[in-house]
Order: structure tokens, then sequence, then C-alpha cells
């Protein structure tokens, strides 16, 4: 069995030849004999779960600001539900949804999906980004200590490594730093965060 850690990916692929599940906890990596028991039990295509994984990742991490969701109904012409996206109180999608649900009669069925349209439309993109960006891969073999490290791209579930084994994480992030040009306190989330101020200015 093998183990794939993912750039800005929190949980863990576990491979096992064609099949694959996702672990939460790390310290169940260092139980061999449960992950063979999670695996024949819940194990799954390895493109379907990898793909999984990574959704899971970047829903979790995209923000829905109240003012880009007003700019959104704006360009739809819908002004009250507009003004309406300014009375959100958080940036996260499941406290947002959670407001929309609680305040019905003043948010309406028409702003709840428009809300979903865009939240929607958010995580595609964000997923379009992530999966179309080259990202450090480590993997390794269940009960080794050694490591490798690949620059790779995850589509659709699919790896497509772009170099031979890396040395070091560190060798990694910096032929990941150097094929991006950026600085290397230069964070993903800025970038994320570039062209997402980028993807709005072309939707305006």
């Amino acid at each position: 069995m093998k183990i794939e850690n993912w750039q800005d990916v929190d949980e863990h692929l576990v491979v096992d030849n064609d099949k694959a599940i996702i672990v939460k906890d790390s310290k169940l990596l260092d139980n061999p004999e449960a992950l063979k028991t999670e695996m024949q039990r819940s194990g799954k295509p390895v493109t379907e779960v990898r793909s999984k994984l990574v959704q899971k990742s970047v829903k979790n991490r995209v923000k829905t600001d109240p003012i880009k969701i007003s700019a959104w109904f704006d360009r739809k012409h819908e002004s009250d539900n507009a003004q309406k996206a300014e009375k959100l109180v958080s940036n996260k999608p499941t406290h947002q949804y959670k407001q929309i649900k609680n305040e019905m009669t003043f948010f309406g069925e028409s702003f709840l999906e428009g809300f979903l349209g865009f939240y929607g439309l958010e995580v595609d993109n964000a997923l379009g980004r992530y999966e179309h960006n080259l990202h450090v891969l480590e993997t390794q073999e269940l009960g080794q200590s050694e490591k490798e490290y690949y620059l790779a791209t995850s589509e659709n579930g699919h790896v497509r490594l772009a170099t031979d084994p890396l040395p070091s994480q560190q060798i990694a992030e910096e032929q990941l730093n150097k094929f991006y040009q950026r600085e290397p306190e230069e964070t993903q989330a800025e970038q994320i965060q570039l062209r997402t101020s980028e993807d709005d200015r072309k939707e305006e």
C-alpha cells in the first residue's frame, strides 16, 4: 500500500493496487491491519477517491465574500438580492447557507438559488485552478520511512507527474516556486487570491 499526500490537502490517500481510501487521522497510517480492513470494507477506484479528496479539500477552502455575491446578483440585474447579500455575516459558505435557511423569510428562494449557483461556480473555478496547477506530491510505501517527492497535477483523479523523484520536500517546493517564478514566502493562497481577482475583472 502507498500513501499519497498532496500539497494543501489535509487528508491522506492510501492506495492499494486499483483501490483507495481517504484517511483523516494520520495515526491510522501506523496501523496496517486497520488500513487493510478499511480498504476491503470501503475501498473504491483510485481515480474516484483521489478526485473526491481534492474536491473536498478545495471546497473546504472556498470563501464566499458577501461583496462578491452582491456583485454576482448585480450582474444578473437582481438588485434586491444584491442588497440582501450585504446582510450575510460570514465568508464561510456553510455559515452563510445556515443563515439563509434560518432567515428564509428575509432572503427568499431566489436568493438561495442564486447563492448556490454562485457557490457552485466558485468551487468549480477553484477546483479547475487546483487541478491545472502543479503541486508537491509526497508518496511513501506503507511501513517504509523513505518518501519520494514529485511535482504533479491531479486532474479528475488522474496523476500526471511532471518530474522524476526529487530528494526532499524542500527541493520540490523550490522547484515549484522556480516553475511559477515566485518568491518562496509567496503562498498558494496569495496565488489563488490573485487569480480570483483577475477572474472577477474578466467577468465584469
